[in-house]
């Protein structure tokens, strides 16, 4: 009983004695169906590479990713001092938040922009992570903030 993960052994071809197409004149047929079946083998081994190649590695072309980063400060009481606001108007005013948003665009490769186009690629599908960190004065925000 053969187990089922052993690959089969290809048989070895058997080549025929000039001599024996005087006797059997259909052995020049099998001879050209070996040489036609060696071709398509080989045939075969090259398309099986090309496609092999062509999934594992990607056409790659040179672009200009364009990053915009920018950041919005909203209720700041930097931007109004302490003693200009009644203590009313401090209670109700929302928390102070800070947004930093980074975006990015593939430009063309002509350069020219289109704003007609809408963007084929997300920027998410260019970056697989991105780390920003910030110079922070640690008495006044701690770390999990």
């Amino acid at each position: 009983m053969a187990t089922p993960n052993v690959k089969r052994k290809r048989l070895v071809e058997k080549s025929l004695p000039p001599a024996i197409e005087t006797y059997i004149p259909e052995s020049r047929l099998f001879m050209q169906l070996q040489a036609l079946e060696r071709r398509l083998d080989t045939k075969i081994v090259r398309k099986r590479l090309e496609v092999q190649e062509a999934l594992g590695k990607p056409v790659y072309k040179k672009r200009i990713l364009r990053i915009f980063v920018s950041n919005l400060a909203a209720n700041q009481t930097g931007a109004v001092g302490l003693d200009d606001m009644d203590e009313g108007r401090l209670g109700a005013a929302e928390a102070p938040s800070w947004t930093l948003r980074i975006e990015g665009r593939l430009l063309d490769p002509t350069g020219a922009a289109t704003k007609t186009r809408t963007a084929s690629h997300k920027f998410s599908e260019f970056v697989n992570s991105m780390v920003v960190e910030l110079d922070r004065d640690p008495d006044l925000y701690s770390d999990n903030v």
